[in-house]
């Protein structure tokens, strides 16, 4: 590696908006950094499922919905 090249690293603290703070290294030159999400709050890691319906997704499902109500009513 070419010496002098590179930016210095140093060791900056981590502010989630969820509230979770953690250190990590890094070349900015401030002493923080502000997130809005991270690994203690972020779905894929916490396992949390969330399903967003909405645009042709939701219209998907109403219909589905009132077919069903329908196919309820003829009985």
């Amino acid at each position: 590696m070419k010496t002098g090249i590179h930016p210095d690293s140093k060791t900056v603290n981590v502010l989630c908006s969820c509230g979770n703070t953690f250190d990590a290294a890094s070349t900015v030159k401030e002493d923080e950094i502000r997130v809005e999400i991270c690994s203690a709050c972020h779905p894929h890691y916490t396992g949390e499922k969330r399903i967003l319906k909405t645009g042709a997704v939701d219209k998907f499902y109403a219909r589905q919905k009132k077919m069903e109500e329908m196919a309820k009513k003829k009985k």
